[in-house]
């Protein structure tokens, strides 16, 4: 039965649908006269239930959140929903509420005996999805908790089930107060696709404001991804423009450019999209428009902003980003969490996942261990069965134990109760476990996950049935809390790691994301850089942007002839074979010897040698030992690590390498380059660093990317290295993969303090014979 709360809500949401016309004609926006619509399926594991579900008597309704973008209208609703029913249910007519956004949409009724799970298609009145909503699943009628057969009742509802949707877009007025949109759209789960349009011939400046922006859109789209693509003419679609008054795309009408100006206006050829035009007179302005953009300081409304003057920010510190946990201090719980997640109040155990995203270089080694101080809270019943908590790390065990109390321990809670006077009242328990969570787990993956599971005592299914209908203030109390003020401190871990490592560049993009602002990063590109080197220039700004929740506002954009100007930074060298000059220049440094030289142009002849190998096995690449005499490198240097096999760099088929070396201008300074037998293989190393599975098969010194889609990794010893160590540390790791060096320190340790030993015992005999010979 409706109340009459739902009953007026009902009434308003149906108003506010019918009103929606009337709105968008005033200057929120218009529908379109006709447009086709996509498709979009939602499947519950999408919305958060990645396990069935099961309603029963105690949890007897399952609610799943769900959003849809701000520029799309829905014009169809399908809900597929797979269940298995209890037999006793069979047959029941009306058993099961469909429920959106507090609103019946339908009763389901259970199947005949025999069949145990069904699909239930249930259309969805369209006037009833909103941007924000709720789908709850729930009894229709409330089990009774006495009854005999109420532990038979119960529904599992699959994580198979799914919301299908017919979008249709909306138009949306131009208004600056509505960005990111439509550019980006948190409700959108999809990856993101971004068009900027650029001079073909763009100025250092022109890039470094494409590169900011572009790094801000992967901040916002965050694990979604995100492909940014170049192009010097308008796209079908939403696409933001980036000139000046000298360096304009061909062909694209431009706004009046006053001076540093933002304009958000409908597409010139499709008013449904939208193009935003970043302008400036000058290479300054530009940079001030798309920093107005990316720090949010445009003005509240209206299509066109100038930006007079904005305030200097300070250079962020080193691993500082948003969306890393922070290394340098103890972090709380609800620093990383919602304070919310971290309570139960039915009886379902209280599981909270904790996310963190950590820096690739936490030196991981000898057992090094982060502490963390674990506090809870959790309800104690008379008739509640025991406790347990556990604990789990990127799915591995810490710590598993029940939280029972002793039979001291329960003689002091009886007597609390009795003197209370009343003897099934819960009582609140405290419970504090120091753990430690070994480094060496972490890698280089940067994503890590802390898995708390506290199983609070829960009693059989009638009585939690009972609690649940309750409606005195014990429903608002909770029944088991980690405490949010836990804490994890990875303060005590060196930022160190070896280097060249391609997986924590394709992880995190380190080393360059060690500041969040990349202000110490340098790309260089080709002196006359193609549609694709641009593309891959922008695809992995936006990959830094994902990696640190900031976008990239101190970045260097320079051409090849002006790499000494960036001589002190981390560099990103972009090209192909015949168009990025370095490759060939900086040949004798890289871990092999050639670069596709057979495609080279006559101003970079051809290097000797036509292979990738391995460019020395000794710390400082100056030499390699003959093949015949290599068994001696192994008693020097432990050979954990296989020879980079020869492979050949040229050919027919296109090819990619992604290459890290120490940078030939600046001692521990890094280089990577993305280097390609055609431009258009380029697009093989950024199809791989947007796909998850893929881009974890990226590692160590080279990785080659073929037309086929297979990716062949190839790892040396370390070269060099980003961080610091203090020198004990340091001397340790050197010495742990050096068999025969440690054995001659530990030798000549001996020596040393034998004659030590030996001195001093000829100075007691020399003072006792002096002695006896008086």
């Amino acid at each position: 039965m409706n109340t009459p709360s739902s009953t007026l809500r009902h009434h308003l949401l149906r108003a506010a649908r019918s009103a929606l016309p009337v709105l968008l004609a005033l200057g929120l926006g218009t529908p379109p006269a006709a447009a086709s619509g996509r498709d979009l399926v939602m499947p519950f594991t999408q919305m958060g239930q990645r396990e069935a579900v099961m309603l029963k008597r105690g949890h007897s309704r399952h609610s799943v959140p769900f959003a849809l973008r701000a520029d799309e209208m829905v014009s169809s609703a399908m809900l597929q929903l797979d269940i298995a029913h209890a037999p006793r249910l069979s047959g029941r007519v009306g058993s099961l509420e469909v429920r959106l956004n507090g609103e019946l949409v339908r009763r389901l009724d259970a199947p005949d005996p025999g069949s145990r799970g069904t699909r239930h298609a249930v259309p969805i009145d369209p006037r009833l999805v909103l941007d924000q909503n709720e789908l709850t699943i729930q009894f229709a009628q409330p089990i009774d908790c006495a009854a005999a057969d109420g532990a038979g009742l119960w529904a599992q509802i699959a994580p198979t089930s799914s919301l299908n949707l017919v979008m249709s877009p909306l138009t949306l007025a131009d208004d600056l107060s509505l960005l990111p949109a439509p550019f980006f759209d948190p409700r959108d789960q999809r990856r993101q696709e971004l068009t900027l349009v650029l001079s073909p011939r763009a100025s250092a400046a022109t890039l470094q404001a494409a590169g900011n922006v572009a790094s801000w859109f992967g901040a916002l789209s965050a694990w979604r991804g995100v492909r940014i693509q170049a192009r010097d003419r308008l796209p079908g679609g939403h696409a933001i423009v980036l000139a000046t008054a000298d360096d304009a795309p061909p062909g694209v009408v431009l706004p009046p450019i006053g001076g540093a100006s933002v304009t958000l206006a409908a597409h010139p050829e499709q008013p449904q999209h939208k193009v935003l035009y970043l302008l400036g007179r000058d290479g300054e302005e530009l940079r001030r428009a798309a920093d107005a953009l990316v720090r949010g300081e445009l003005p509240g409304q209206g299509s066109s902003a100038l930006i007079d003057r904005l305030s200097d920010l300070p250079p962020r510190r080193a691993w500082d980003a948003p969306r890393w946990t922070p290394t340098h201090r103890p972090v709380r719980l609800d620093e990383l969490v919602p304070a919310a997640t971290l309570v139960a109040r039915d009886a379902r155990p209280l599981g909270v996942e904790v996310p963190m995203r950590l820096p690739p270089d936490l030196f991981a080694w000898r057992e090094r261990k982060i502490p963390i101080d674990l506090r809870m809270r959790h309800e104690v019943r008379p008739d509640d069965a025991v406790a347990a908590l556990r604990v789990q790390f990127n799915g591995a065990t810490l710590l598993e134990e029940t939280l029972d109390t002793t039979a001291a321990g329960r003689w002091i809670d009886n007597l609390e109760r009795s003197l209370r006077g009343e003897h099934d009242e819960a009582l609140t328990r405290s419970v504090r476990r120091p753990l430690r969570l070994p480094v060496a787990a972490l890698g280089t993956q940067s994503h890590a996950r802390l898995g708390l599971t506290l199983q609070h005592g829960v009693a059989d299914d009638a009585t939690e049935c009972a609690r649940e209908s309750r409606t005195d203030a014990a429903l608002d109390r909770p029944r088991s809390v980690i405490d949010g003020a836990s804490t994890l401190d990875f303060s005590g871990t060196p930022h160190f790691l070896p280097m060249p490592n391609l997986a924590a560049f394709a992880n995190t993009a380190h080393p360059y994301t060690r500041l969040a602002d990349l202000g110490e990063t340098a790309v260089v590109l080709p002196d006359q850089p193609s549609r694709e080197d641009l593309d891959a220039f922008l695809t992995l700004m936006g990959r830094a942007g994902e990696a640190t929740g900031l976008s990239g506002r101190r970045l260097r954009v320079v051409q090849a002839r002006q790499v000494a100007q960036v001589a002190d930074r981390d560099l990103i060298v972009i090209g192909s074979a015949g168009n990025q000059r370095l490759f060939a220049d900086w040949a004798a440094h890289m871990p092999f010897r050639d670069l596709a030289a057979a495609r080279a142009t006559a101003a970079h002849p051809p290097r000797e040698r036509s292979s990738l190998s391995p460019a020395s096995w000794s710390w400082s690449g100056s030499w390699t030992l003959p093949e015949e005499l290599r068994w001696l490198g192994t008693l020097w240097q432990r050979d954990e690590l296989p020879r980079l096999e020869s492979l050949a760099f040229r050919g027919d088929a296109p090819q990619a390498a992604l290459v890290g070396f120490e940078s030939p201008l600046s001692r521990n300074r890094s280089v990577i380059g993305l280097m390609g037998t055609t431009p258009a293989a380029l697009g093989f190393i950024t199809d791989a660093l947007l796909d998850g599975p893929r881009a974890g098969q990226i590692h160590g010194h080279v990785t080659v990317f073929e037309e086929s889609g297979r990716i062949t990794a190839y790892r040396a010893d370390a070269t060099y290295a980003s961080g610091d160590l203090d020198w004990l540390s340091w001397v340790r790791w050197k010495l742990s993969d050096r068999p025969v060096l440690l054995w001659a320190v530990l030798m000549l340790a001996i020596l040393a303090l034998s004659g030590v030993i030996y001195v001093l015992l000829q100075r007691h005999a020399m003072r006792r014979h002096a002695g006896a010979s008086t």
